[in-house]
């Protein structure tokens, strides 16, 4: 809301936020801040480990990185919770073309959702759960089989 706006008790609409792009460059950086601090203390060579990024996220003392992320903050949602019910079975104990097809299908139901005549009845938390979930399950499927995260583990 702009300044002359407040001060004659109008409100702005409501700008569009920049979507999923926008979220992925906030998460982006504030993953790889996560995840540069978990391989300080746990050594460059440990794996992604996404249960912990999900309870910084949501538990920790890190600033909620896009609305998705405050709005499951505001909502409650453990990170525990978060990680066995969206994450777990898209990461644990699959290979790499599984994950691939996970994140694939995630980042087009993501896109899906944008659409506010595709999320109309949706629950309130489903787009900020899968929203999120995708960009989680995105960026760690980068951080695990990108040339440069095996370039730098030697």
């Amino acid at each position: 809301m702009g300044l002359l706006t407040r001060l004659m008790g109008r409100e702005e609409p409501q700008r569009p936020a920049g979507g999923l792009a926008a979220d992925a460059r906030a998460m982006r950086a504030t993953l790889d801040a996560i995840h540069a601090e978990l391989l300080r203390v746990n050594g460059v060579r440990s794996e992604v480990d996404l249960r912990a990024m999900v309870a910084d996220l949501l538990e920790g003392e890190v600033a909620a990185p896009t609305a998705d992320i405050a709005e499951l903050k505001r909502m409650g949602v453990t990170a525990d919770g978060f990680y066995e019910k969206e994450l777990r079975g898209s990461w644990e104990g699959l290979g790499e073309a599984q994950r691939a097809a996970r994140v694939e299908g995630f980042m087009e139901l993501s896109t899906m959702m944008n659409d506010p005549a595709a999320a109309a009845g949706l629950p309130p938390d489903m787009a900020p759960r899968v929203h999120t979930k995708t960009l989680l399950l995105a960026w760690a499927f980068d951080e695990t089989y990108g040339y440069l995260r095996e370039l730098a583990r030697g």
